[in-house]
């Protein structure tokens, strides 16, 4: 077998616990980066080792949770992508997360086959901006929260319900349910701001965005 991939039984061995119990713990989804190859369980070695160090008994402290981190922060943490090329929100989302160093290939079908998903719903877009925001739920592993910008090549028809083509897509990659939550609270006040909006759309560099987006931030929110 792959070293790249740990079966039932090697997880078992590394966590210390039965097979019967691997088998619950992926029934109640709280084992991370399990997929099926042949139809039978297999398991991200690298990520698991990572993720049992981060969350079992024994290993090493949790990683800190930004109680103060801001849009400006995970900004600077993130990607600014111009001139996205798609014919579809699909084939967008495959440029993006193509372009996400740190996340495997595995990873990122997860998180592409979750946003369609919350999009199949209802559209995240409004006034020609998307906000999309996976879940922290295992499908993904990253340690610093991330917010990427991405300019459209061309406006898109998104199913937005003010009828508005997307022009930009806002893509949020949190390393925890907190500061997911943090950042999704302070982008819905964003998003109410005009100011905001336009200084997004005007497609500034890197620095100038990120400059303009702390001043709004902390006019808005402190």
């Amino acid at each position: 077998m792959d070293k790249t991939f740990l079966t039932v039984k090697d997880l078992s061995v590394r966590l210390n616990v039965s097979e019967k119990t691997v088998y619950r713990m992926i029934t109640a989804k709280s084992i991370p980066f399990a997929i099926k190859i042949g139809g039978q369980w297999r398991f991200n070695a690298e990520k698991i080792e990572k993720w049992a160090l981060d969350s079992l008994p024994g290993g090493k402290p949790k990683k800190h949770i930004n109680l103060k981190i801001s849009v400006a922060d995970a900004l600077t943490s993130g990607l600014i992508i111009y001139r996205a090329h798609g014919e579809s929100r699909d084939e967008v989302l495959d440029e993006i997360l193509g372009m996400v160093a740190d996340l495997s290939t595995d990873e990122c079908t997860n998180i592409k086959r979750q946003i369609l998903y919350q999009e199949s719903i209802i559209s995240s877009s409004l006034q020609g901006m998307s906000f999309m925001a996976p879940d922290v739920d295992g499908s993904y592993q990253i340690d610093q929260t991330k917010l990427l910008v991405v300019f459209l090549d061309k406006p898109m028809d998104f199913n937005a319900v003010d009828k508005v083509a997307t022009e930009v897509v806002f893509l949020l990659l949190a390393c925890n349910k907190t500061e997911q939550l943090i950042i999704k609270t302070r982008m819905t006040r964003l998003f109410m701001d005009r100011k905001f909006l336009a200084t997004v759309k005007e497609q500034l560099n890197r620095r100038e965005l990120i400059e303009q987006v702390t001043v709004i931030e902390e006019k808005i929110l402190g």
